[in-house]
């Protein structure tokens, strides 16, 4: 995590070291699209997640500091999640009683996201892009099939406040519109989940990783 802010903050130092220099040139977009997204369990885990749609939309500054050479600062909001089929879990229903629910429970989770990267664009219209995503939860919602709605869990702190990885996206430009997609590969364990015995003792943490895959548009402004 220290590695990878350290990298950020150089990004970031490079980034205004170009704003004032000769001949640099400074871009803005506004970009949105869908994200498809799931988690890594830890090797050890009998955990199957799928992947589920969700939402990118945020504002990218570039800074052109050389006619191939790029540096992107994309902020962004994020809602990336995981579903499973559970073979019988207990709920407790509106009546107080505890009862078996059999099916898919669907996890989303709500994000903030900054994302320094180098771009190198090899012609003008085409770049490709990497570097570090960090990233703070804002929400946290669970959903049980039909049974329950989807139910804000972020009091109970299932997964933490922090996120990070690597981040690449590949992005065209006709005119003012680009179409991008772009890969985010989590680092961190996300998960607060613990799991239990048959008789509810605490055995082990589970361990998820994000994983997540996103396309979309940008307009230039």
């Amino acid at each position: 995590m220290r590695n990878l802010t350290h990298f950020a903050c150089l990004l970031a130092f490079l980034m205004a070291s170009a704003l004032y220099g000769q001949g640099s040139r400074v871009s803005g977009s506004l970009f949105g699209g869908a994200a498809f997204s799931t988690v890594h369990p830890d090797p050890s885990d009998a955990f199957e997640p799928h992947f589920r749609t969700g939402y990118v939309a945020g504002v990218q500054i570039r800074w052109m500091i050389s006619e191939h050479w790029g540096l992107p600062l994309n902020l962004q909001l994020a809602q990336r999640g995981y579903y499973y089929n559970t073979e019988g879990t207990f709920l407790l229903g509106d009546n107080g009683q505890l009862g078996l629910y059999r099916g898919r429970i669907d996890y989303r989770l709500g994000y903030l996201e900054m994302i320094p990267q180098v771009e190198w664009q090899p012609v003008g219209y085409f770049g490709i892009a990497a570097g570090p995503y960090l990233s703070y939860r804002m929400t946290e919602e669970v959903q049980y099939g039909e049974v329950v709605d989807w139910t804000d869990t972020k009091e109970y702190e299932l997964y933490k406040d922090t996120d990070f990885g690597i981040a690449a996206r590949l992005q065209a430009t006709y005119g003012r519109i680009s179409a991008f997609a772009g890969f985010q590969f989590g680092l961190a364990d996300i998960s607060n989940i613990t799991l239990t015995d048959a008789n509810g003792q605490p055995v082990r943490s589970l361990g998820l990783k994000n994983r997540s895959v996103s396309t979309g548009l940008a307009f230039r402004i």
